[in-house]
């Protein structure tokens, strides 16, 4: 890996058409990305046309760039990427040491 550390987890501000396309095939679409080991999907926001999701996906070694091409393949966008853990763990929420 040289001097690239492996993604760990990314959490992701996502959004779907509420129409043609499902979390569960969100959910699907990511987790064939190379590296993706589990995929957690909330809806937190419904609008009449756009679902608003927050997307846990955990793995070794996840490309970004694979993440979003697979929510564009469902007809989702990227908001905003709100957490990412780069490393050999996952370090509990809220440690600092």
């Amino acid at each position: 890996m040289g001097d690239r550390p492996p993604i760990r987890r990314m959490v992701i501000d996502a959004a779907i058409p509420t129409k043609g396309v499902t979390i569960v095939d969100v959910a699907r679409e990511l987790y064939k990305v190379e590296g993706v080991k589990a995929v957690r999907i909330t809806v937190d926001d419904v609008d009449v046309d756009v679902l608003g999701l927050a997307i846990v996906v955990e793995g070794e070694n996840i490309d970004y760039r694979e993440v979003e091409e697979a929510l564009e393949r469902v007809g989702g966008v990227v908001h905003s990427i709100d957490e990412v853990v780069v490393g050999e763990y996952i370090p509990q929420a809220g440690a600092t040491t």
